[in-house]
C-alpha cells in the first residue's frame, strides 16, 4: 500500500524530472501504448547521457513514472546523483559480482507494478552509424522473470554523444512501439532463451528507431 508521504515522493518526483527534462530536450514523441498501470518495461537506445530525461518526459506523459537501471557512478554526480536517488533511480554496480542486485531491484519494483526502464546495451551506443550494437541479456532475463509485466520497445533519434548537446537545448525523436509478444518463451528462464528474447528486443527498438529517424528527418 502507498503511503502519504510515498505520494508526496512520487508528485515531487514527477515535478522534479519534468522540469529537468524540458530544459534538457524538446521532445517529439510518436505514441504507443504504455499502460497506465501495472508492471512495464521499457527498453531503448542509449544515444546520449541526457536521452533518460527524454524517454521521461514521454513516460511521464503518459502519467507513469520511470525508474532506470543506472551505473553506480551518476549517483555520485553533484545535483544529478540527489535527483537519482530522490526518483528512486536503480544504481546499477557494473563489472562487479553485485551487478545482479539492480535486476533484484528491478523485480522488486515490478511486483510492486511500477515502470522500470534498461538500456539493453549496457552502455552508450559506440557504433559509428548510432544504431545499436551487442546487447546483454539484463533486460530479457526481467522480461522472463516477470511474464506479467509488458515490454514496451522505444527508438531515440536526435541527440548526439559529446558535451554540445548538454549546454543547448536539441531535439529529441522518440517513437513508442507495440508491446513485445513473447508467449513462445513462456515459463523459460535458460540463457538461451534469454539470448533469443534479447534479439527480440533489439530488432523492434531497431524498427523503432527507424520511426524516430524519420520523424527527426521531417521535424
Amino acid at each position: 500500500m502507498t503511503t502519504p508521504r510515498q505520494h508526496v515522493k512520487n508528485a515531487a518526483g514527477f515535478v522534479l524530472v519534468w522540469l529537468v527534462a524540458k530544459v534538457a530536450h524538446r521532445v517529439r514523441f510518436r505514441a504507443g501504448e504504455i499502460p497506465r498501470t501495472g508492471p512495464v518495461i521499457l527498453v531503448a537506445n542509449h544515444l546520449t547521457m541526457t536521452d533518460p530525461l527524454a524517454v521521461a518526459r514521454v513516460v511521464i506523459g503518459h502519467r507513469r513514472f520511470p525508474h532506470f537501471l543506472a551505473m553506480q557512478e551518476v549517483f555520485g554526480w553533484p545535483g544529478v546523483g540527489a535527483l537519482a536517488r530522490v526518483t528512486g533511480q536503480i544504481p546499477v554496480a557494473r563489472g562487479s559480482a553485485a551487478a545482479g542486485d539492480a535486476l533484484d531491484s528491478a523485480s522488486e519494483r515490478l511486483d510492486q507494478g511500477q515502470l522500470v526502464a534498461l538500456y539493453p546495451e549496457g552502455r552508450l551506443t559506440t557504433e559509428v552509424d548510432r544504431m545499436p550494437g551487442p546487447a546483454r541479456t539484463g533486460a530479457a532475463r526481467l522480461a522472463l522473470r516477470h511474464p506479467e509485466a509488458v515490454v514496451i520497445p522505444i527508438g531515440t533519434w536526435g541527440p548526439q554523444q559529446g558535451h554540445h548537446h548538454i549546454w543547448h537545448r536539441h531535439t529529441a525523436c522518440l517513437s513508442v512501439g507495440p508491446r513485445l509478444d513473447l508467449s513462445v518463451w513462456a515459463e523459460r528462464t535458460d540463457d538461451a532463451a534469454a539470448r533469443e528474447v534479447t534479439d527480440v528486443i533489439m530488432t523492434a527498438i531497431r524498427d523503432e528507431i527507424g520511426h524516430a529517424q524519420q520523424m527527426w528527418s521531417a521535424r
